[in-house]
């Protein structure tokens, strides 16, 4: 009788072992791919010339909780599983050295402190994905006081992603979801940004390895050596 109760007990275990799992895997769902994003500007203050000059389209490759992104000589790459943001800064076109800015999380989080997140009963469908929306209210950087608050409306899915794929991103920190259409608005521009496309797989976990080469430094050092490329300081 004994026996038989244990093997039950130890079977109850095992079973609510699975049961907790699966869950929690189907719970906390994850993508393997690249989304493209087709980009528009607009704001008083911008010339048609510099629209011109502004990127149409954009992309972003996901590995489970890591994301990649080019914008011309930079590379951000974020892990949201070790809390960290690497900033790779390709300069050498410039006679300078390949940076790395490694960004962690108490200076993440400090960043990100007066983000406000509020979710919304509205829903769409984007690419066949149900989107959700929410918005999220940003104060200004500390170097940016003059750029106001800014305001972001996003729809979001759920099914490629949690809140860990967004970490540390400039916009999207806290979200819990991965952004499929959204309009940033500040006083000076507004930039729209719609998902054009959802292709699944071709990225590999060492696509988000750090290359050898970069130097790895600080924000100000970083400042420094670009403030002297461009001919000089504060005069």
């Amino acid at each position: 009788m004994k026996n038989t109760l244990k093997i039950g007990l130890v079977l109850m275990a095992i079973f609510v072992g699975i049961t907790s799992s699966s869950f929690a895997q189907k719970k906390a769902k994850t993508f393997k791919g690249t989304i493209n994003y087709e980009m528009k500007y607009s704001g008083d203050g911008l010339e048609p010339a510099q629209i011109a000059q502004m990127p149409k389209e954009s992309s972003i490759k996901i590995y489970e909780n890591l994301t990649l992104t080019e914008q011309g000589p930079a590379t951000i790459i974020t892990n949201g599983d070790l809390k960290k943001v690497s900033v790779l800064m390709n300069l050498s076109a410039y006679g300078l050295k390949k940076y790395l800015i490694v960004r962690k999380q108490e200076e993440i989080e400090k960043e990100n402190k007066g983000t406000i997140i509020k979710y919304l009963d509205e829903t769409k469908d984007i690419l066949g994905y149900k989107a959700k929306k929410a918005e999220i209210t940003s104060a200004p950087k500390e170097d940016e006081e003059d750029a106001g608050t800014a305001k972001i409306t996003v729809f979001y899915t759920e099914e490629l992603g949690s809140e860990l794929v967004n970490y540390g991103n400039e916009m999207f920190h806290g979200l819990n979801g991965v952004a499929l259409e959204y309009e940033v608005v500040t006083p000076k521009i507004t930039i729209k940004g719609v998902a054009k496309t959802v292709e699944k797989g071709k990225v590999k976990e060492t696509d988000f390895l750090i290359p050898s080469d970069y130097v790895e430094t600080t924000m100000e050092a970083f400042q420094e050596e670009v403030k002297a490329l461009q001919g000089g300081g504060d005069e």
